[in-house]
Protein backbone atom coordinates (compact mmCIF):
# COMPACT_ATOMS: atom_id res chain seq x y z
CA UNK A 1 0.00 0.00 0.00
CA UNK A 2 1.26 3.50 -0.84
CA UNK A 3 2.00 6.12 1.79
CA UNK A 4 -1.18 7.97 0.75
CA UNK A 5 -3.16 4.76 1.15
CA UNK A 6 -1.79 4.19 4.65
CA UNK A 7 -2.60 7.80 5.55
CA UNK A 8 -6.21 7.47 4.38
CA UNK A 9 -6.61 4.19 6.25
CA UNK A 10 -5.20 5.72 9.44
CA UNK A 11 -7.55 8.69 9.21
CA UNK A 12 -10.50 6.37 8.71
CA UNK A 13 -9.61 4.30 11.79
CA UNK A 14 -9.18 7.40 13.93
CA UNK A 15 -12.16 9.42 12.75
CA UNK A 16 -14.88 6.82 12.41
CA UNK A 17 -16.94 4.94 9.85
CA UNK A 18 -16.64 7.27 6.92
CA UNK A 19 -16.81 4.38 4.45
CA UNK A 20 -19.30 1.52 4.44
CA UNK A 21 -18.03 -1.72 5.92
CA UNK A 22 -18.25 -4.94 3.92
CA UNK A 23 -17.39 -7.12 6.93
CA UNK A 24 -20.61 -6.71 8.92
CA UNK A 25 -23.35 -9.19 7.96
CA UNK A 26 -26.79 -7.88 6.95
CA UNK A 27 -29.43 -7.87 9.68
CA UNK A 28 -33.07 -8.86 9.43
CA UNK A 29 -35.26 -6.73 11.71
CA UNK A 30 -38.45 -7.68 13.45
CA UNK A 31 -41.22 -5.24 12.52
CA UNK A 32 -43.84 -3.97 14.94
CA UNK A 33 -46.76 -2.91 12.75
CA UNK A 34 -49.18 -0.08 13.49
CA UNK A 35 -51.79 2.01 11.73
CA UNK A 36 -49.99 5.26 12.62
CA UNK A 37 -48.55 7.47 9.93
CA UNK A 38 -44.87 8.47 9.84
CA UNK A 39 -43.44 7.39 13.19
CA UNK A 40 -40.50 9.64 14.05
CA UNK A 41 -39.76 9.00 17.76
CA UNK A 42 -39.16 5.79 19.72
CA UNK A 43 -38.29 5.20 23.39
CA UNK A 44 -38.06 2.17 25.68
CA UNK A 45 -39.19 2.67 29.28
CA UNK A 46 -36.36 2.60 31.86
CA UNK A 47 -37.27 -0.96 32.92
CA UNK A 48 -37.65 -2.17 29.33
CA UNK A 49 -41.25 -3.34 29.85
CA UNK A 50 -42.81 -0.83 27.45
CA UNK A 51 -41.96 0.70 24.10
CA UNK A 52 -43.41 4.05 23.05
CA UNK A 53 -43.44 5.61 19.58
CA UNK A 54 -44.56 9.04 18.42
CA UNK A 55 -45.69 10.23 15.03
CA UNK A 56 -45.50 13.23 12.76
CA UNK A 57 -49.25 13.76 13.16
CA UNK A 58 -49.26 13.76 16.97
CA UNK A 59 -50.04 10.08 17.52
CA UNK A 60 -48.58 8.21 20.52
CA UNK A 61 -48.40 4.39 20.60
CA UNK A 62 -47.30 2.11 23.43
CA UNK A 63 -46.43 -1.58 23.23
CA UNK A 64 -46.65 -3.48 26.54
CA UNK A 65 -46.32 -6.77 24.68
CA UNK A 66 -44.04 -6.73 21.65
CA UNK A 67 -45.90 -9.67 20.17
CA UNK A 68 -49.20 -7.76 20.08
CA UNK A 69 -50.76 -4.60 18.70
CA UNK A 70 -49.93 -1.24 20.33
CA UNK A 71 -52.25 0.84 22.47
CA UNK A 72 -53.02 4.21 20.93
CA UNK A 73 -53.04 7.03 23.48
CA UNK A 74 -55.24 10.07 23.03
CA UNK A 75 -52.72 12.89 22.74
CA UNK A 76 -55.07 15.55 21.42
CA UNK A 77 -52.27 16.60 19.08
CA UNK A 78 -52.13 16.92 15.31
CA UNK A 79 -48.76 18.66 15.01
CA UNK A 80 -45.58 16.55 14.79
CA UNK A 81 -44.25 15.35 18.13
CA UNK A 82 -40.65 16.39 18.73
CA UNK A 83 -39.84 14.69 22.04
CA UNK A 84 -40.82 11.51 23.85
CA UNK A 85 -39.49 10.86 27.38
CA UNK A 86 -40.13 8.39 30.22
CA UNK A 87 -39.78 9.37 33.88
CA UNK A 88 -38.16 6.90 36.32
CA UNK A 89 -41.61 6.04 37.76
CA UNK A 90 -43.42 5.38 34.48
CA UNK A 91 -44.73 8.75 33.31
CA UNK A 92 -44.55 9.04 29.52
CA UNK A 93 -44.32 12.64 28.31
CA UNK A 94 -44.58 14.06 24.80
CA UNK A 95 -44.06 17.59 23.46
CA UNK A 96 -44.96 19.28 20.19
CA UNK A 97 -44.43 22.77 18.84
CA UNK A 98 -48.05 23.86 19.21
CA UNK A 99 -49.53 22.85 22.56
CA UNK A 100 -46.68 22.01 24.88
CA UNK A 101 -46.64 19.01 27.21
CA UNK A 102 -48.95 16.00 27.51
CA UNK A 103 -48.26 12.83 29.54
CA UNK A 104 -49.61 9.51 30.76
CA UNK A 105 -48.88 7.93 34.13
CA UNK A 106 -48.55 4.16 33.79
CA UNK A 107 -48.71 1.56 36.53
CA UNK A 108 -52.48 1.83 36.87
CA UNK A 109 -55.34 -0.10 35.25
CA UNK A 110 -55.59 2.64 32.65
CA UNK A 111 -52.92 5.29 32.02
CA UNK A 112 -53.85 8.57 33.70
CA UNK A 113 -53.56 11.48 31.26
CA UNK A 114 -52.02 14.77 32.41
CA UNK A 115 -51.50 17.99 30.48
CA UNK A 116 -49.58 21.21 30.98
CA UNK A 117 -51.29 23.85 28.82
CA UNK A 118 -50.65 27.52 28.44
CA UNK A 119 -46.86 27.58 28.12
CA UNK A 120 -45.43 30.95 27.17
CA UNK A 121 -43.25 29.43 24.43
CA UNK A 122 -43.51 26.19 22.41
CA UNK A 123 -41.90 23.19 24.13
CA UNK A 124 -39.06 21.41 22.32
CA UNK A 125 -37.51 18.96 24.81
CA UNK A 126 -38.07 17.65 28.31
CA UNK A 127 -36.24 15.81 31.09
CA UNK A 128 -37.18 14.45 34.52
CA UNK A 129 -34.87 15.04 37.47
CA UNK A 130 -33.86 11.76 39.14
CA UNK A 131 -33.46 11.10 42.88
CA UNK A 132 -35.99 13.67 44.08
CA UNK A 133 -38.88 12.98 46.46
CA UNK A 134 -41.48 14.70 44.29
CA UNK A 135 -41.84 15.07 40.54
CA UNK A 136 -39.53 17.68 39.03
CA UNK A 137 -39.01 18.27 35.35
CA UNK A 138 -37.60 20.84 32.96
CA UNK A 139 -38.84 21.84 29.52
CA UNK A 140 -36.59 23.44 26.92
CA UNK A 141 -38.38 26.03 24.80
CA UNK A 142 -38.09 27.29 21.27
CA UNK A 143 -37.21 30.79 22.53
CA UNK A 144 -34.19 29.45 24.47
CA UNK A 145 -35.77 29.63 27.91
CA UNK A 146 -36.21 26.84 30.47
CA UNK A 147 -39.49 26.07 32.23
CA UNK A 148 -39.23 24.16 35.52
CA UNK A 149 -42.13 22.30 37.13
CA UNK A 150 -42.03 20.98 40.71
CA UNK A 151 -44.20 20.93 43.81
CA UNK A 152 -43.96 24.72 44.03
CA UNK A 153 -45.39 25.24 40.54
CA UNK A 154 -43.95 26.62 37.31
CA UNK A 155 -40.91 28.82 36.97
CA UNK A 156 -39.43 30.13 33.72
CA UNK A 157 -35.81 31.24 33.38
CA UNK A 158 -34.69 33.76 30.79
CA UNK A 159 -33.06 32.50 27.60
CA UNK A 160 -29.39 31.58 27.77
CA UNK A 161 -29.22 29.90 24.36
CA UNK A 162 -29.45 31.91 21.15
CA UNK A 163 -32.36 30.06 19.61
CA UNK A 164 -34.15 26.93 20.72
CA UNK A 165 -33.08 24.59 23.51
CA UNK A 166 -32.84 21.32 21.56
CA UNK A 167 -31.78 18.83 24.25
CA UNK A 168 -31.92 18.69 28.07
CA UNK A 169 -30.50 16.06 30.42
CA UNK A 170 -30.02 15.66 34.16
CA UNK A 171 -26.95 13.87 35.48
CA UNK A 172 -27.71 10.39 36.88
CA UNK A 173 -27.32 11.69 40.45
CA UNK A 174 -29.72 14.57 39.76
CA UNK A 175 -27.20 17.24 40.77
CA UNK A 176 -26.48 18.78 37.37
CA UNK A 177 -28.58 19.89 34.41
CA UNK A 178 -27.09 20.12 30.91
CA UNK A 179 -28.77 21.86 27.99
CA UNK A 180 -27.80 21.87 24.31
CA UNK A 181 -28.96 24.45 21.83
CA UNK A 182 -29.54 25.20 18.20
CA UNK A 183 -26.63 27.62 18.70
CA UNK A 184 -24.22 24.70 19.30
CA UNK A 185 -23.72 25.66 22.96
CA UNK A 186 -23.58 23.33 25.95
CA UNK A 187 -24.65 24.91 29.25
CA UNK A 188 -24.16 23.27 32.66
CA UNK A 189 -26.36 24.28 35.62
CA UNK A 190 -26.52 23.34 39.26
CA UNK A 191 -29.81 21.41 39.37
CA UNK A 192 -30.72 22.70 42.84
CA UNK A 193 -30.10 26.42 42.40
CA UNK A 194 -30.59 26.26 38.59
CA UNK A 195 -27.71 28.71 38.16
CA UNK A 196 -25.31 28.47 35.21
CA UNK A 197 -21.92 27.09 36.21
CA UNK A 198 -20.32 26.59 32.77
CA UNK A 199 -21.01 27.28 29.09
CA UNK A 200 -19.05 26.30 25.99
CA UNK A 201 -19.45 26.52 22.23
CA UNK A 202 -19.43 22.76 21.61
CA UNK A 203 -20.50 22.40 17.95
CA UNK A 204 -20.54 24.56 14.84
CA UNK A 205 -24.14 23.59 14.15
CA UNK A 206 -27.27 22.49 16.02
CA UNK A 207 -26.78 19.78 18.62
CA UNK A 208 -29.20 17.00 17.74
CA UNK A 209 -28.53 14.48 20.53
CA UNK A 210 -27.34 14.54 24.15
CA UNK A 211 -26.49 11.41 26.15
CA UNK A 212 -24.89 10.79 29.56
CA UNK A 213 -23.17 7.58 30.58
CA UNK A 214 -24.90 5.59 33.35
CA UNK A 215 -22.15 6.55 35.84
CA UNK A 216 -22.36 10.22 34.81
CA UNK A 217 -18.68 10.51 33.95
CA UNK A 218 -19.10 10.96 30.19
CA UNK A 219 -21.34 13.17 28.09
CA UNK A 220 -21.91 12.40 24.39
CA UNK A 221 -23.11 15.04 21.95
CA UNK A 222 -24.06 14.63 18.29
CA UNK A 223 -24.92 17.23 15.66
CA UNK A 224 -26.59 17.56 12.27
CA UNK A 225 -23.23 17.46 10.48
CA UNK A 226 -22.49 13.95 11.78
CA UNK A 227 -19.99 14.91 14.48
CA UNK A 228 -19.99 12.94 17.76
CA UNK A 229 -18.02 14.34 20.70
CA UNK A 230 -17.20 12.65 24.00
CA UNK A 231 -16.90 14.99 27.01
CA UNK A 232 -15.49 14.52 30.49
CA UNK A 233 -18.21 15.76 32.82
CA UNK A 234 -15.82 16.55 35.68
CA UNK A 235 -13.62 18.91 33.64
CA UNK A 236 -16.37 19.73 31.09
CA UNK A 237 -13.79 19.39 28.34
CA UNK A 238 -13.93 17.33 25.13
CA UNK A 239 -11.96 14.10 25.13
CA UNK A 240 -12.31 13.01 21.48
CA UNK A 241 -14.40 13.57 18.38
CA UNK A 242 -15.61 11.15 15.71
CA UNK A 243 -17.44 11.67 12.44
CA UNK A 244 -20.14 9.90 10.49
CA UNK A 245 -21.22 10.91 6.97
CA UNK A 246 -24.74 12.11 7.82
CA UNK A 247 -26.61 13.74 10.71
CA UNK A 248 -26.67 12.08 14.13
CA UNK A 249 -30.37 11.21 14.47
CA UNK A 250 -30.04 8.87 17.46
CA UNK A 251 -27.63 7.95 20.29
CA UNK A 252 -27.82 5.33 23.01
CA UNK A 253 -25.70 2.91 25.02
CA UNK A 254 -25.30 -0.66 23.78
CA UNK A 255 -23.74 -2.32 26.81
CA UNK A 256 -20.41 -0.45 27.26
CA UNK A 257 -20.38 0.82 23.68
CA UNK A 258 -22.19 3.62 21.88
CA UNK A 259 -24.66 3.11 19.04
CA UNK A 260 -25.65 5.91 16.68
CA UNK A 261 -28.30 6.31 14.00
CA UNK A 262 -28.00 8.38 10.86
CA UNK A 263 -30.09 9.68 7.99
CA UNK A 264 -27.96 7.53 5.67
CA UNK A 265 -29.73 4.48 7.14
CA UNK A 266 -26.74 3.15 9.09
CA UNK A 267 -26.45 1.90 12.64
CA UNK A 268 -22.90 2.40 13.88
CA UNK A 269 -21.28 0.93 16.98
CA UNK A 270 -18.48 2.97 18.55
CA UNK A 271 -15.71 2.30 21.04
CA UNK A 272 -16.03 5.30 23.36
CA UNK A 273 -12.52 5.10 24.80
CA UNK A 274 -10.86 5.46 21.37
CA UNK A 275 -13.62 7.11 19.33
CA UNK A 276 -13.24 4.37 16.71
CA UNK A 277 -16.19 3.02 14.79
CA UNK A 278 -16.26 -0.75 15.27
CA UNK A 279 -19.16 -1.87 13.08
CA UNK A 280 -21.62 -0.46 10.56
CA UNK A 281 -24.99 -1.99 9.66
CA UNK A 282 -27.06 -0.70 6.74
CA UNK A 283 -30.79 -0.76 7.57
CA UNK A 284 -31.95 0.31 4.11
CA UNK A 285 -34.01 3.26 5.39
CA UNK A 286 -33.16 6.74 6.72
CA UNK A 287 -33.21 6.56 10.53
CA UNK A 288 -34.97 9.28 12.51
CA UNK A 289 -34.57 7.93 16.05
CA UNK A 290 -33.34 4.93 18.02
CA UNK A 291 -33.65 3.51 21.52
CA UNK A 292 -31.94 0.53 23.18
CA UNK A 293 -33.86 -1.83 25.48
CA UNK A 294 -31.87 -1.67 28.76
CA UNK A 295 -32.67 -5.33 29.49
CA UNK A 296 -32.41 -7.21 26.18
CA UNK A 297 -30.16 -4.68 24.34
CA UNK A 298 -32.43 -4.81 21.30
CA UNK A 299 -32.36 -1.62 19.23
CA UNK A 300 -35.63 0.01 18.15
CA UNK A 301 -35.61 2.40 15.16
CA UNK A 302 -38.19 4.47 13.28
CA UNK A 303 -38.00 5.78 9.73
CA UNK A 304 -41.08 7.95 9.10
CA UNK A 305 -43.30 5.00 8.19
CA UNK A 306 -45.91 2.90 10.04
CA UNK A 307 -43.66 0.43 11.83
CA UNK A 308 -41.01 0.21 14.53
CA UNK A 309 -38.14 -2.08 13.64
CA UNK A 310 -36.26 -4.12 16.25
CA UNK A 311 -32.64 -5.11 15.67
CA UNK A 312 -30.50 -7.64 17.50
CA UNK A 313 -26.83 -7.05 16.79
CA UNK A 314 -24.60 -10.13 16.86
CA UNK A 315 -22.15 -10.12 19.74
Amino acid sequence: MTRVGWLLLSLWLLCGCGWPSNGDPPLTPRELKSDAARLSLVRFSPDGTKLAAGGANGEVLVWSDLSGWPTKLESGRVAPLINLTWSPDGLLAATDLERGFVGWQFGMTKPDRVELPGLSAPAVCLAFRPHVKQLELVIGSRDGSLIFLDARGLKQLKPDHHGAVKQVAYSPDGQSLITAGADGQLIWRDAGSRKVIHAVKAHDTEISRLLLSPDGRLLITGDWNGRITVWDTASRKPLRTSEQPEAVSGLDWLRAQLVSASWDGSLRVWDVSSGRCLRTFDTGQPLHDLSVDPVTQRIATVSLNRSVRLWELPK
